[in-house]
C-alpha cells in the first residue's frame, strides 16, 4: 500500500469527528435562536433555517464518506485511491454555506459604512472564491483518482483558498474599522462596541485560519490529505459565527439596558430640589437647560435600532 493510500483517511477522519462535534454546537445555537427570536425578521429566520438544513446535509454526507471507506469497504485498498461522490458534494454544500454567511456579514458592512462600492467589491471577491470552490469540486467528480485530481486543481486550489483567507479577513477588518469609528467616548456605548469588535475579529480569524491551514497542508505535505480535515470543519465555523452573532444581540441589549438602569439609579441619588436652600432656587431656575443628542443606528442589521449617545454635543435654551 502506497504512502498516499496509507494516510488517505487520516485527515478526513479527524475532520469528520470535529465536524460532528461542531454540528452539535450548531444545533444548540439554532435551537436557542428559535427560542429567543421567534419574532425576528423573516429573512434572518429563513437564513438560519437554510444554513441549518445545509449543515445537516453536510454532516450526513460526511458520515457516509467515513462509513464508505472504513466500514463498507474496510481493508479494500483499491477504494482508497479515489474519492467517493459524497466528498465533493459535501464540499459544495460547505461553499454555499460560506457564501451565504459572507453575504450576511457584507450586508452588515454596508449598513455600517453606507458605502456601496466596498460591499460590491467584497461580494465580487466572495463570488469568485465560491466559483473556484465549485470548480474544484466539479473536477473532483470528473477525476476521482487522488493523484490526477491534485494535478488538475493545483493552481485553482491555491488561488481559491488564498481568496478565501483574503475575503474573510477583509470582511472582519471592515467590520472592525467601521465599528471602531462609532465609538463615542461613553463607557456604555464603548463596552457594547468592544464586544461587537471582538465578535467581528473572531469571525474572520477562525475561518481565515482554516483557509491558511488548507493551503499550508496542501502545499507542504503533497503525499497526505490532511488538508481535507480543515476543509470539512470550515463550513461549521461559518455557521457558528453567524448564529453566535445573531444570538448575542439580546445579550448586548440587556447589557445596554442594565447600564441605563444604573445611570438612572445614580441620578436618583442626587439631592432633591426640596433639600436645596431657598436662596439657591433662583440660581437653579435661571440656569440654562442642556440637552444631549443621541444617535439611533442599526448596528446588528436586524431592523431593530440601538441608541448610541452622541459625542458630547449639547445645546442650551
Amino acid at each position: 500500500m502506497s504512502s498516499i493510500v496509507g494516510s488517505i483517511m487520516q485527515g478526513p477522519l479527524c475532520g469528520s469527528l470535529v465536524s460532528m462535534l461542531l454540528y452539535g454546537v450548531i444545533c444548540m445555537q439554532t435551537f436557542r435562536y428559535w427560542q429567543t427570536y421567534e419574532h425576528d425578521m423573516k429573512i434572518l429566520k429563513r437564513l438560519v433555517a437554510f444554513v441549518w438544513i445545509l449543515e445537516t446535509a453536510h454532516t450526513v454526507l460526511t458520515i457516509y464518506t467515513i462509513e464508505f471507506y472504513l466500514i463498507m469497504h474496510f481493508g479494500d485498498d483499491a477504494y482508497l485511491e479515489f474519492s467517493v461522490w459524497s466528498m465533493p458534494i459535501s464540499y459544495i454544500i460547505g461553499f454555499v454555506i460560506a457564501y451565504s454567511v459572507n453575504l450576511c456579514f457584507i450586508w452588515r458592512v454596508l449598513q455600517l459604512s453606507q458605502k456601496r462600492w466596498i460591499a460590491i467589491c467584497l461580494v465580487i471577491f466572495a463570488t469568485i472564491r465560491c466559483g473556484f470552490g465549485f470548480g474544484n469540486c466539479s473536477i473532483a467528480l470528473m477525476y476521482p483518482v487522488w493523484k490526477i485530481f491534485r494535478e488538475k486543481v493545483y493552481q485553482t486550489m491555491i488561488v481559491g483558498w488564498a481568496l478565501s483567507a483574503v475575503v474573510d479577513s477583509s470582511i472582519a477588518f471592515m467590520l472592525y474599522l467601521y465599528l471602531r469609528k462609532r465609538r463615542t467616548g461613553t463607557n456604555r456605548n464603548d463596552n457594547i462596541l468592544n464586544q461587537l469588535l471582538l465578535y467581528s475579529i473572531n469571525t474572520g480569524a477562525v475561518t481565515s485560519f482554516c483557509a491558511v491551514m488548507v493551503l499550508i497542508l496542501f502545499l507542504c505535505i503533497p503525499s497526505n490529505l490532511a488538508f481535507i480535515g480543515f476543509v470539512q470543519i470550515q463550513s461549521k465555523f461559518y455557521a457558528i459565527s453567524l448564529l453566535a452573532s445573531l444570538n448575542n444581540r439580546e445579550k448586548l441589549r440587556m447589557t445596554e439596558q442594565a447600564n441605563t438602569t444604573l445611570e438612572g439609579i445614580g441620578n436618583s441619588l442626587l439631592p432633591r430640589l426640596s433639600a436645596i436652600k431657598p436662596s439657591q432656587h433662583k440660581l437653579l431656575y435661571l440656569q440654562p437647560m442642556k440637552f444631549r443628542t443621541a444617535t439611533v443606528t442599526d448596528i446588528d442589521g436586524d431592523g431593530r435600532d440601538t441608541v448610541m449617545d452622541g459625542p458630547s454635543q449639547e445645546s442650551e435654551c
